[in-house]
C-alpha cells in the first residue's frame, strides 16, 4: 500500500522550506571538500553512492507503509511537499542527481554544479519563498502563494556564480553564465524534478565552456 496520506499547505512555510534547504546546504560541504583536496573523486563518488543507496531503501521502506511509513510521514510529512506523498522525495532526486554528475562530469563541472545544487538552489527557493510571503501578507487577495520569483532565481543565480569563482579556475563571465544556467533550470516546474535539472544543466553547461 501506499505510505498515508499528509496534506501540506499548497505552498510550504518559510520554516519549513528552510528545514527543507538544510539538507541542500549540508551537501555543500561535498563540493568544498572536493575543491581543496579534502576528499578525492573517488571518495565522493562513494559517499554519494552511499548516499543513494540509503535514499532509495528510505523510499521503499516508506513506499510499502506500515510503521515505518507512520513514522516517516510524522516526523517529515510536514516538509513534504505534495507530489512528494506519491512519488520520491526532492532529496533522494538530490542524491541521484548529484552522484551522477559525480560519476559522468570532469572534476571542475561536477564541482560547479554539485554546488548550484546544494547552495543556488536552496537560496533561490529561501529568497522566493520569502518574497512570497511578503506578498500574500500585504496583498492576500491578489498574490496566491506558491510560484517561482525573479528575486528567488537572481539570488540562487547570484549564489551559484559566488561559489563558481571561490571552487573552481572558472573566470566571472563563466561563472555568471553557470549562475543564469542554474536559474533557468531551477524555474519551471517540469519537467522532472529541478535538484537533477539544476545538477545536469549545470554540468552540462560546464562542460561545454570548458571547465573541466
Amino acid at each position: 500500500p501506499p505510505p498515508p496520506a499528509v496534506t501540506p499547505p499548497r505552498a510550504l512555510s518559510l520554516g519549513a522550506e528552510s528545514a527543507r534547504k538544510a539538507i541542500h546546504v549540508a551537501t555543500a560541504v561535498l563540493p568544498v571538500a572536493w575543491a581543496y583536496g579534502l576528499l578525492s573523486t573517488r571518495d565522493v563518488r562513494w559517499l554519494l553512492g552511499i548516499a543513494v543507496v540509503i535514499a532509495l531503501g528510505v523510499e521503499f521502506a516508506r513506499y510499502r507503509g506500515g510503521t515505518f511509513g507512520a513514522l516517516f510521514v510524522r516526523i517529515f510529512g510536514a516538509l513534504l511537499r505534495a507530489h512528494e506523498q506519491r512519488t520520491i522525495a526532492g532529496a533522494t532526486w538530490l542524491a541521484i542527481g548529484m552522484w551522477g554528475v559525480a560519476m559522468l562530469a570532469p572534476r571542475e563541472a561536477a564541482i560547479a554544479a554539485l554546488w548550484a545544487a546544494a547552495v543556488g538552489d536552496a537560496v533561490a527557493a529561501l529568497v522566493g519563498r520569502a518574497v512570497q510571503q511578503w506578498r500574500v501578507a500585504h496583498a492576500p487577495a491578489a498574490t496566491p502563494p506558491g510560484g517561482k520569483t525573479v528575486a528567488g532565481a537572481a539570488a540562487g543565480a547570484t549564489a551559484t556564480a559566488a561559489g563558481v569563482v571561490w571552487l573552481t579556475t572558472a573566470a566571472l563571465p563563466i561563472a555568471v553564465l553557470l549562475g543564469v544556467v542554474a536559474a533557468l533550470a531551477e524555474w519551471p516546474a517540469r519537467p522532472g524534478d529541478d535538484n537533477v535539472r539544476v545538477v545536469a544543466a549545470v554540468a552540462l553547461a560546464a562542460v561545454l565552456v570548458g571547465l573541466r
